[in-house]
C-alpha cells in the first residue's frame, strides 16, 4: 500500500471484521480514518484498537432517515469511501423502513449514503462484494421476500448480487458525466470474522465445525483485497479479491464476477428500485 498521509478514508462496517482491519491499515498508512458506527461507544471501543487519526461519528445504515442525517452533517472533503457494512439474518426482517434486512444494511443504506456524500468524494468508492454473488438472483417484483420463501443464503446472495449491479450502474454513471472519481468492487475470499457465525451454507458450517476455524484466512486477510481496490491504480470497475485456489485466499487480484453482475441493463434497473426504494436522488 502507498503512504495515505493526508487522505481520508471513510470505512462503513469498521467497528470488527475486515472493515477494522481495512480501517486500521488505512490509519498506519497515515490515512484520517473515519468510522460511522451504529454507537459512539462501540466506535470509540474500535478507534482505540485502529489507533492513528480515527474520527468516529453515529450512523444506522438501516434507518434511511439516519442516513440522511449523517449525510447533511458531513461537509468534508473523503478521499476514498469503502462501503463494507454487512451483515447475515437466519430469520426475515424488515428494517424501521419496512425493507428486507439484508437489502437494507447491505445495499440500500449505502446506496443511499453514497450518492449523498459523492460530491464530496475525491478519488474512489470501494464496494465490498462476495462470491456469493454468484449464486444471486435479483428478484424486482418481490425483493423482500414477502411473497417467495426466505432464505439466508438467498437473501444475502441477492443483496451481494446487488452491490455488483451498483457498482457497474454508479460507475457507468460517474463515467457518462466525465467525474475523475472510480468504483471498485472487491471480495474477501473466506475470512474468519463474526459474519461466519453462521454462514449462508451448510456444507461450509460442516467444514468449520468439523475442522475448526484456524484453517481459514483471518479478518487481516479478508482486508487485503479491499485495500487493494482502494489504493491501486486499476481499470473502472474492477473485481478484486484473493487470486488463490476458488478464490478463498492468496494475494489480492481480478476476478470474474457472474454474467448478470456484468449486465448494464440489469444495473440500471436496480438502480431504479434503489431510487425508488430510498428516495436518492441520483448526484450524477
Amino acid at each position: 500500500m502507498p503512504d495515505l498521509t493526508g487522505k481520508t478514508v471513510m470505512v462503513t462496517g469498521g467497528t470488527s471484521g475486515i472493515g477494522k482491519e481495512a480501517a486500521r491499515e488505512s490509519a498506519r498508512r497515515g490515512a484520517h480514518v473515519v468510522l460511522p458506527s451504529i454507537t459512539r461507544a462501540e466506535g470509540e471501543s474500535a478507534a482505540a484498537e485502529i489507533g492513528g487519526s480515527t474520527e468516529v461519528r453515529e450512523l444506522d445504515l438501516s434507518r434511511l432517515g439516519d442516513v440522511r442525517e449523517f449525510a447533511a452533517g458531513y461537509t468534508d472533503p473523503i478521499d476514498v469511501l469503502l462501503d463494507n457494512a454487512g451483515l447475515m439474518s437466519r430469520t426475515r426482517r424488515e428494517t424501521a423502513d419496512g425493507v428486507e434486512l439484508h437489502l437494507g444494511v447491505n445495499v440500500l443504506g449505502p446506496f443511499l449514503l453514497t450518492e449523498l456524500l459523492l460530491p464530496r468524494i475525491r478519488e474512489r468508492v470501494v464496494i465490498t462484494a462476495s462470491m456469493a454473488h454468484a449464486k444471486g438472483r435479483i428478484d424486482l417484483d418481490d425483493p423482500h421476500f414477502r411473497r417467495r420463501p426466505y432464505s439466508m443464503a438467498a437473501a444475502y446472495a441477492q443483496s451481494k448480487l446487488a452491490c455488483m449491479l451498483w457498482g457497474l450502474d454508479l460507475q457507468n454513471r460517474l463515467t457518462a458525466a466525465g467525474s475523475a472519481v472510480d468504483v471498485q468492487l472487491a471480495h474477501p475470499g473466506f475470512a474468519a470474522t463474526s459474519i461466519l457465525d453462521p454462514t449462508p451454507f451448510p456444507p461450509v458450517n460442516a467444514i468449520l465445525t468439523l475442522l475448526g476455524r484456524r484453517i481459514v484466512p483471518t479478518a487481516a486477510d479478508g482486508a487485503r483485497p479491499l485495500l487493494y481496490a482502494a489504493t491501486e491504480v486499476l481499470p473502472p470497475a474492477s473485481y478484486i479479491g484473493p487470486s488463490g485456489f476458488r478464490q478463498i485466499a492468496g494475494a489480492p487480484g481480478p476476478c470474474e464476477r457472474s454474467a448478470p453482475a456484468g449486465d448494464p441493463d440489469l444495473a440500471r434497473r436496480f438502480r431504479e428500485f434503489a431510487v425508488r426504494e430510498t428516495g436518492a436522488v441520483p448526484a450524477v
